[in-house]
């Protein structure tokens, strides 16, 4: 019933696969809350999903995200290709 103890599980959740594990094949609210209580942190299961979610959006971005979202392309060459073609031109 903390918003506190969901923000501690939610930051280990995210270092913790194992953990991570346990708590998504928790099927109901009361085997979450027993999973919780085991491991000693006082949470209900929707404090946990907004203190989940905050947690998520406050990481860093990792180097595979940021190579998907850079987007571009580079051809080595092309450039140079089209500069000597254009120059030739003139």
């Amino acid at each position: 019933m903390s918003i506190d103890g969901a923000r501690a599980l939610a930051a280990k959740v995210l270092t913790d696969e194992a953990l991570a594990k346990q708590i998504n094949d928790a099927k109901t609210e009361a085997e979450f809350d027993a999973i919780v209580a085991k491991l000693g942190y006082t949470a209900k299961a929707d404090e946990f999903k907004a203190a989940f979610k905050e947690a998520k959006d406050k990481q860093p971005i990792s180097d595979d995200q940021l190579d998907q979202a850079a987007g571009g392309l580079s051809i080595v060459g092309v450039d140079y290709a089209f500069t000597a073609t254009q120059t030739a031109r003139a």
